[in-house]
């Protein structure tokens, strides 16, 4: 085990340097672009860097670089790439303009938007678009298209109706393929087999329900149509209910938590339907926390027994951030907020804090220890995505209970 507070991983007076050299930098950057003051709140500068992280990783074409290394010696090909991940580094970026209320990086998301668009949105018939996964990006052997990647996008690009850089009836056009992949107990399928031009009824995956009703969820905002509200709600209630059977094994779902936190906050759900949900998030949360490290004198404090994967981490963060804002139960508040001030802790902890790399989140925590796989030291744009996304919503429950 490693002490991330050894002065062989950090030499402190170095260190206090750089940091506080960037954060005159971003200081004086945020002035230019800052709608209202965001500097007073916990992790203003560790979400600036990451922020920027994925501004850096935006090419010229508008295609992220997909991974990047903690050693900027080591480079890779940016064959292999992920149109869902895409989705949700764009989708990081808008909520950092919303949250963070930053916009210096409007811009490079209009770009990358754009070509997210052009290359990997494909009509399939009339009312219906796709997100595409292409078979030489992926490593599968034909193209398809996930239920999980349409609303992950929709959750990106609705923002984009309003300013006029995308079209409705491509926004329309994926929630009419979500719905098509929806059955009439609001179960989703995962996969659409573009090959055989069917769906693939047999493929599992835990998170695209939630990001189907996610994207759902977000064009009813902007395309107030009953049916999508009504597909939100009965995916949510059969995630619930074939879930909340499974006790302490339910699985960790950041994505169905935030669609609830959403319903109830604009008040789209009845009483009943509000307990149900309320009850679900509650009972999610339970055992993340229990598996928390909470004993301060541990290295890995604020992280979870099984578990030092900041992408994996930062979901967590995100999902109980939602959960927070769900539950009316202020010993679960209480518990939550402890749980969310450990864990953004320790994300902040293992962030690439320096270099051109800067802002990067690793596939492990573990990165800065000798003699751990090549692979612990890889940046993917998704660890930093989820991140951000974790840290944008702590800061929000901080600013709303004003404990900063």
């Amino acid at each position: 085990m490693f002490d991330l507070t050894s002065p062989t991983i950090y030499v402190p007076t170095i260190f206090v340097i750089i940091v506080v050299t960037f954060v005159a930098i971003l200081t004086k950057d945020a002035k230019k672009s800052t709608h209202e003051n965001t500097r007073d709140l916990p992790y203003f500068y560790e979400i600036s860097l990451s922020a920027n992280y994925l501004r850096q990783c935006i090419l010229k074409t508008g295609r992220f670089q997909y991974r990047k290394n903690v050693n900027p010696e080591i480079k890779y090909e940016n064959k292999i790439y992920n149109s869902l991940r895409h989705a949700g580094a764009l989708y990081a970026l808008y909520m950092y303009e919303k949250m963070g209320l930053e916009t210096k990086f409007h811009d490079s998301r209009i770009l990358s938007s754009k070509y997210f668009i052009n290359r990997y949105i494909e009509k399939i018939d009339d009312k219906r678009y796709i997100i595409v996964s292409r078979p030489q990006e992926e490593g599968i052997k034909f193209p398809i298209a996930k239920t999980g990647a349409a609303g992950v996008a929709l959750c990106a690009l609705c923002n984009l109706y309003n300013e006029k850089e995308v079209e409705l009836p491509l926004l329309r056009g994926l929630g009419e393929f979500i719905l098509s992949m929806t059955d009439e107990d609001g179960k989703v399928f995962a996969y659409y087999n573009m090959l055989e031009d069917k769906i693939d009824k047999e493929a599992e995956a835990i998170y695209y329900p939630g990001e189907a009703a996610s994207g759902l969820l977000y064009l009813f905002e902007i395309d107030p149509q009953q049916k999508w509200l009504d597909a939100v709600k009965k995916i949510i209630m059969n995630i619930i209910q074939t879930r909340k059977t499974l006790e302490l094994d339910m699985p960790f779902d950041h994505w169905s938590v935030l669609v609830i936190e959403k319903l109830i906050e604009n008040k789209l759900v009845t009483p009943e339907e509000k307990n149900e949900m309320q009850a679900y998030a509650e009972q999610m949360a339970i055992p993340a926390l229990s598996n928390q490290i909470t004993n301060s004198k541990n290295s890995y404090y604020g992280a979870f027994k099984d578990n030092i994967r900041p992408c994996s981490l930062g979901t967590i963060m995100e999902g109980l951030a939602s959960i927070y804002m769900c539950t009316d139960n202020k010993q679960m508040k209480a518990i939550i907020l402890k749980g969310l001030s450990m864990g953004n802790y320790f994300l902040s902890r293992v962030q690439v804090k320096t270099g051109t790399n800067a802002g990067g989140l690793p596939n492990s925590a573990n990165w800065v220890k000798p003699g751990v796989t090549p692979n612990a030291s890889v940046i993917r744009i998704d660890n930093v995505q989820h991140v951000v996304l974790g840290w944008l919503k702590f800061q929000h429950i901080l600013k709303l209970t004003k404990r900063y």
